[in-house]
């Protein structure tokens, strides 16, 4: 993550809730996780720092008043469509976020009555939180590297189809082709002398990762993870939230296993 999310002062008499349609219908596990990223908006919309950031970026606006106004510019709410077309905003959002958190953190705002949408039609596959949770990591990675060059139109739909893609269709096709090994494969005795140090281990599905063009954050917090240090740490040296740690270790894990996998 390159720069600390901030918050401070009293609630805005009005704000927009990303939320009050996404947590129609929800179970009460769901509604509450969707409740709890809604209360951590709230406190980041309140930050003249924040605010003061995000007028700093290389957007088509630059006349909006508050965090909430600019979510409302990028197309959420009764509002619809800004001043400016949603998907030349949005798009510069994405390109915000390759850098800026607090970027990518606006738009997972603006697309999360989509993510509910996703999660209501994937309730046979998972249950709706791990449902809700396995979406959310996914969405954030794609927000912070999403192709906007190659797919400039349709930018929130894309978004959703992408990270839906990710959290679930993708998994479903790897279990399709599934080749099973003899079983005998398990069955060896490893050599002692070439059992690896997990520190070792570490270092090396790190630089495979950083080969792979993994981000250089995504890399820094799997190192200071792995040298033992919690989530609560590392969110108080980032001035982040417990839980934006624990949602990026999710990202940074779910990267780490996909690279694994392909090094075989």
């Amino acid at each position: 993550m390159s720069r600390s999310t901030v918050s401070s002062s009293p609630v805005p008499p009005t704000t927009v809730s990303s939320t009050s349609t996404a947590r129609t219908r929800q179970p009460p596990a769901v509604h509450q996780l969707l409740s709890r990223l809604q209360r951590e908006w709230d406190r980041l919309a309140r930050s003249p720092e924040a605010l003061a950031r995000a007028r700093s970026w290389s957007l088509p606006v630059t006349d909006f008043e508050s965090l909430d106004d600019l979510l409302r510019l990028a197309g959420l709410g009764a509002s619809g469509t800004g001043r400016c077309g949603d998907d030349e905003l949005l798009a510069a959002l994405v390109v915000e976020a390759r850098r800026d958190e607090l970027a990518a953190r606006v738009l997972l705002q603006r697309l999360l009555p989509g993510v509910a949408t996703i999660v209501r039609r994937h309730t046979g596959f998972v249950a709706q939180l791990d449902a809700t949770d396995e979406l959310l990591a996914a969405m954030w990675t794609v927000i912070r590297t999403y192709p906007i060059d190659e797919r400039p139109g349709y930018v929130a739909a894309g978004l959703l189809r992408t990270a839906d893609y990710h959290a679930f269709k993708r998994h479903r096709r790897r279990l399709a082709v599934y080749i099973p090994r003899p079983t005998a494969t398990f069955d060896r005795v490893c050599d002692d002398d070439a059992v690896v140090p997990a520190s070792d281990e570490l270092a090396e599905l790190l630089e495979l990762a950083r080969r792979s063009g993994m981000d250089a954050d995504d890399l820094e917090l799997a190192r200071r993870l792995g040298n033992g240090e919690s989530t609560l740490q590392i969110a108080a040296a980032r001035q982040v939230t417990d839980r934006t740690i624990r949602n990026h270790r999710a990202v940074v894990t779910h990267r780490l296993r996909a690279v694994a996998l392909a090094a075989g």
